[in-house]
């Protein structure tokens, strides 16, 4: 039933058991295009990273709709839906996808193929363009126009010179995956119990990250990011988001959700 494919996928975390979603990468040439596909068992949201894509969604037998989504937009496909990813354009179109995987994804030539007779798929939404204001740049949350989803997905956008706190969290797994710039990674040196202890910055692995380059974190890991250029990256993390204990913070930010950071935004 699969289609022949002209994209490629490039897996962002592995089977890991500390990353209980879904993050990877789609490679569209010109004129390439995914088989339409189908989920019913998991809810996934795609941002474009790299051109242009048309998102194609399949309703019934004379009702197909296709929505361009320009760089950094992105859609949800709820679990149910019909659809593929088709690149028009004369450039290599860049698509990550994450989401929940707790099921199979079923792939065909023909939409009509994956609706079961007299039924009609649920549609895809847009992402949310909620922004959170940060000391060092901004944070879209796309997923925030989702009702309670089992991940989160964000667009992290920090500016030259600048650098996030150095923080863990108690339950919370985040993978980043960086579009734009360069950045500095602190991570992997595990977090002391004691939330007064003095963290030897020193002691924590450091590395650099360009462009369709990242990292992940587990729960109870330091871990900061500075910027060495302005850059932009895609994470994708469980639901905790308010889960963050900041070790050290250039804005003197207390743990946890800072309500100021989110005034004036809206789902």
């Amino acid at each position: 039933m699969s289609a022949p494919t002209t994209y490629r996928t490039k897996d962002l975390v592995g089977d890991s058991p500390d990353h209980p979603y879904l993050f990877t990468e789609h490679a569209l040439p010109p004129g390439g295009a995914t088989p339409f596909r189908r989920h019913d068992d998991d809810l996934r949201s795609f941002v474009v990273i790299g051109g242009g894509v048309d998102l194609e969604v399949f309703h019934s037998d004379d009702d197909t709709i296709s929505v361009h989504h320009d760089r950094l937009a992105g859609w949800h496909a709820p679990p149910g839906s019909v659809y593929r990813l088709v690149n028009r354009t004369d450039d290599e179109t860049l698509v990550v996808e994450a989401g929940t995987r707790a099921g199979e994804v079923v792939e065909a030539d023909d939409a009509s193929a994956l609706v079961p007779p007299g039924t009609r798929p649920p549609t895809c939404t847009r992402t949310s363009g909620y922004t959170v204001d940060k000391p060092w740049g901004h944070e879209v949350w796309y997923t925030q126009n989702l009702d309670d989803p089992p991940y989160a997905l964000k667009q992290i956008h920090m500016t030259s010179g600048h650098q996030s706190s150095l923080q863990s969290h108690r339950f919370k797994s985040e993978t980043n995956y960086v579009i734009d710039g360069e950045a500095t990674v602190l991570n992997g040196l595990p977090a002391p119990e004691d939330l007064t202890a003095t963290i030897d910055v020193d002691r924590i692995p450091v590395s650099t990250r360009g462009p369709r380059t990242g990292w992940s974190s587990a729960p109870n890991v330091l871990h900061r990011v500075i910027a060495r250029s302005t850059y932009t990256s895609i994470e994708v993390s469980t639901n905790e988001l308010d889960d963050v204990i900041r070790w050290q913070d250039d804005s003197g930010r207390g743990h946890g959700r800072i309500d100021g950071e989110h005034e004036g935004s809206t789902r």
